[in-house]
Parts: structure tokens; C-alpha cells; sequence
């Protein structure tokens, strides 16, 4: 090609020829490029049947216990079929057999706990955990606070949270309903009170209290967490307050009273 070229500068070659020489070339590399391609093209086609038949063999992705089988020993499985036999029950929520096995790895378990609003921003990672299973409540075993969520979920206002436990003995197994117990503090609480000394009315919510000389006084609370028997008061006092346990109608503010201890006093919140 580049000798044509050269004549050509000299005029020593006509143009036709030279035209039908630069042709012939290109068409040549062209050919040998899809040549090329085309043994790419094999090679890779060589490599998916090669994984293909590597699927022979299926290695779990980690050391475990099959917990959940749902194909039998002789089923055919094909590249893309769906594994649907029904001798087994499924394991996925929707009715249908969601893989070859379930495996489960328990020397570390995962619980997963929502917390109520009024206790999410008191949990942080690390916090240590108590968690007790039904039939051994006796016999609590220690976990952590892996990580949360984050983020409240609307419809119940609460925090997802996980807890991950060292299980090396596997005496705990997989699915167990358990008691989570977390080691914090009040958080929006401060004092709870018998839900009889809670007043509600056109003032308002309030607590009556004996204040100096005797005299009572009507406090606004904001209330927390109702439990029944007794509710938490989130603001208002200061906890050193003397409350009336059942105050009544003819109460009214300063009126002078003769306070008594009550035999079974409410402890703070």
C-alpha cells in the first residue's frame, strides 16, 4: 500500500488503481477485524457454558445449617427455572420456594425490636441488651445495639432497631420469640404518677400539689406513656412535689389540707 502511495506522488501510477489498491486493503482490515471479533465472540461463549457448568456443584456462600430444603434428591434444575416444588413448605412470604435451600448461620443471631419514640434517642450503638427467651427467662444472655434505623416509621412511631447476640453455644435458634430488655435511662419521662391524681378538664391537664402551708395548687403537666394504673408525666415537675393521690370536685386552689402519706406511694419514672 504505501509503494502505491509513493508512486502516486509521482504520478508513476494511474488514480484508478490506486483507488482499487486502497479498497482492497480496507476490505482486508475490515475482515480481519470481524475475524477477530468473532473469536472474542467465541472465547466468550466458551467462558458462559464453563459457568454454566460450574452450577454442577452449588457451594453455600457461607458455613451453616440447612434449615429449609425445598427440592428433593433427583429433581431436574435448569438454568432459569423457578423452584417450585410444593413437597416442602415454602420459605419466602409469598407462598412460593425462594431458592435451592435456606442455610442459617446461628453462632451470632439478629433480633430485630422497634422501640417506642419516647426511648429512640436514647439508643445508640453499642448499648448493651439483655434479651430472654420463652421457657428460660431465667437465663437472659448479653447483646449489643448493632445499628438502627435511623428514622421513625410513620404508622407506628417507633424505631427499627437490631440487636445482635452471640449465640456460640447455639442454645438460641433462629425464629425464637425473645424479651429485649435495653439498659437506658428515661428519656421523656420523668415521673409517673397513679392515673387517679390526674385531673382532666376545661383548665386542662393537671396534678394537684400541696405546696407551702399546706395549701394546694393545680399544676399543668404534659403527660407521656398511659399504663393503666399509673401514667408518666413528661413536664411540669420538678419530682420533690407532694401530689394528691384522688383529688376531688370541691377541691379548689389554696384551700388548706392536712396531707397523708399514701400506704402504697408511686415511685418516680
Amino acid at each position: 500500500m504505501a509503494r502505491y502511495e509513493a508512486a502516486d506522488a509521482e504520478g508513476a501510477v494511474a488514480k484508478q488503481a490506486l483507488d482499487q489498491s486502497v479498497a482492497t486493503y480496507r476490505t482486508a482490515q475490515a475482515a480481519v477485524a470481524a475475524a477477530e471479533a468473532n473469536v472474542e465472540s467465541n472465547r466468550a461463549n466458551v467462558q458462559r457454558y464453563l459457568e454454566m457448568t460450574s452450577f454442577q456443584r452449588v457451594l453455600a456462600p457461607f458455613n451453616g445449617t440447612v434449615i429449609q430444603r425445598n427440592v428433593d434428591v433427583g429433581a431436574l434444575i435448569t438454568a432459569g427455572s423457578p423452584v417450585n416444588n410444593t413437597a416442602v413448605a415454602p420459605s419466602s412470604v409469598t407462598g412460593a420456594a425462594s431458592g435451592l435451600f435456606e442455610i442459617a448461620q446461628i453462632d451470632t443471631l439478629r433480633v430485630f425490636v422497634n422501640v417506642p419514640q419516647v426511648y429512640a434517642p436514647t439508643l445508640k450503638v453499642g448499648l448493651p441488651v439483655e434479651v430472654a427467651v420463652r421457657g428460660q427467662l431465667m437465663q437472659p444472655v448479653a447483646g449489643t445495639v448493632t445499628r438502627t434505623a435511623g428514622a421513625l416509621d410513620p404508622g407506628t412511631r417507633t424505631l427499627l432497631t437490631q440487636v445482635d447476640i452471640p449465640n456460640p453455644t447455639h442454645r438460641l435458634l433462629a425464629g425464637m420469640f425473645v424479651y429485649v430488655t435495653f439498659k437506658i435511662g428515661p428519656s421523656g419521662t420523668h415521673w409517673r404518677l397513679p392515673s387517679t391524681a390526674v385531673i382532666f378538664n376545661a383548665q386542662g391537664t393537671r396534678v394537684a400539689i400541696v405546696g407551702t402551708g399546706n395549701k394546694l395548687h393545680f399544676q399543668d403537666v404534659v403527660l407521656g406513656r398511659d399504663f393503666g394504673t399509673s401514667i408518666d408525666v413528661q413536664a411540669g415537675l420538678q419530682g420533690n412535689e407532694t401530689i394528691v393521690k384522688q383529688p376531688t370536685v370541691a377541691l379548689q386552689e389554696g384551700h388548706v389540707v392536712a396531707p397523708i402519706e399514701s400506704p402504697s406511694p408511686s415511685g418516680g419514672g
